[in-house]
């Protein structure tokens, strides 16, 4: 169940950080402090998005693992 927990979180805040760069504007960026902000938006974005795609390659992994593992056993009996 944790591991369904750390995927949602990251989504939503994949979804936040994607929300809040496509409210930024380009004379927004140029007000000061503005880009080290951006930046760590951009960052977290890519820190979540970075999780999602290891948690769903770990579970591709996983299906392939069963499918593999469970059609040898109907190979056996057919």
């Amino acid at each position: 169940m944790d591991d369904i927990q750390a995927i949602i979180e990251a989504l939503q805040t994949l979804y936040a950080r994607l929300e809040t760069l496509r409210s930024m504007d380009e004379p927004e960026i140029l007000l000061p402090g503005r880009v080290e902000s951006y930046r760590s938006i951009l960052e977290d974005a890519y820190a979540a998005f970075g999780k999602i795609e290891t948690a769903i390659e770990e579970l591709g992994q996983e299906l392939e693992y069963q499918h593999a593992r469970l059609d040898e056993e109907v190979k056996k009996y057919s």
